[in-house]
């Protein structure tokens, strides 16, 4: 969530433009963990951005952290081996 973030702050206007110009190709076929940030307060909508844009590419996204995680979208026609962390 970082990388979508200006100075620990989400700001609508540049948190549209950096999801538009990330590069989502990276996670094609992936299990992506969206991990949570804490302390920072993140809008609801932020994460439901990010899960949107990465339904269309990951097989499967995740929330929360490494340990304690829950499912929130499965592709079962996409092949992943490894877990890659959006943050």
């Amino acid at each position: 969530m970082h990388d979508f973030m200006d100075n620990g702050i989400v700001l609508e206007k540049s948190f549209y433009e950096k999801v538009e110009n990330f590069d989502w190709d990276s996670f094609r076929g992936k299990r992506v963990l969206v991990k949570g940030c804490g302390t920072t307060v993140i809008p609801p909508w932020a994460f439901m951005v990010i899960a949107s844009r990465l339904t269309e590419v990951a097989k499967v996204i995740k929330y929360g952290s490494e340990h304690d995680s829950f499912p929130v979208y499965r592709n079962r026609t996409r092949e992943a081996d490894n877990v890659t962390h959006a943050e």
